[in-house]
């Protein structure tokens, strides 16, 4: 009978072996796996934007009518009043979700900023957490219209582009690509 058994447990030179391993290994992907969280965040909220944006404009529509009737409100509201009403902005200005939506709107159209993440939070950089948007109001065109003034058109899907919710920018980019951001986008 030998006088010394083989132990069946780890050593603390191996120990420290594996814990050695498993530092390198998460050091490594932390970063890429951060990057990743950072951009799904990025993403879905861009799309959440579009989507708020849109359902407020279609809300003004069936409150209000069609835009081009907008300037002659019996309410005397003007086209800004009447979609941030129904941003439903609480009283620190931000929506229910923590978005902060600005709005800017004329006769002929309103233009969007949305901070998905709200102005105090990181990065605010256009592109990232800050993403522009347009609504271009249809006018009545007559016959007599002059080409100049006829409502503009996507020249290759030959659709109008009035009276929805067009994305700019980055946020154009990444609808484009069904809301998901390109290394090279995200490098921008």
């Amino acid at each position: 009978m030998s006088m010394f058994k083989k132990s069946k447990a780890f050593t603390l030179a191996e120990l420290a072996l594996v814990m050695l391993i498993i530092g390198i290994i998460s050091m490594l992907t932390v970063p890429t796996l951060r990057k990743f969280i950072f951009r799904s965040q990025f993403e879905r909220g861009a799309q959440k934007a579009y989507l708020t944006i849109n359902e407020a404009f279609d809300e003004a529509v069936v409150i209000y009518g069609s835009p081009h009737k907008w300037k002659s409100n019996p309410d005397g509201k003007s086209p800004t009043d009447m979609i941030t009403e129904q941003l439903k902005l609480q009283s620190n200005g931000l929506t229910e979700d923590g978005m902060k939506i600005d709005v800017n709107c004329s006769d002929s159209g309103c233009d969007f900023t949305a901070d998905i993440n709200g102005p105090k939070k990181e990065p605010n950089i256009d592109g990232k957490d800050i993403f522009q948007f347009k609504i271009t109001f249809a006018q009545v065109e007559t016959k007599d219209t002059p080409e100049d003034e006829k409502n503009p058109v996507d020249e290759e899907t030959g659709i109008a582009l009035t009276d929805k919710v067009l994305p700019q920018g980055v946020a154009e980019k990444l609808m484009q690509n069904n809301w998901r951001y390109t290394d090279e986008l995200w490098n921008q």
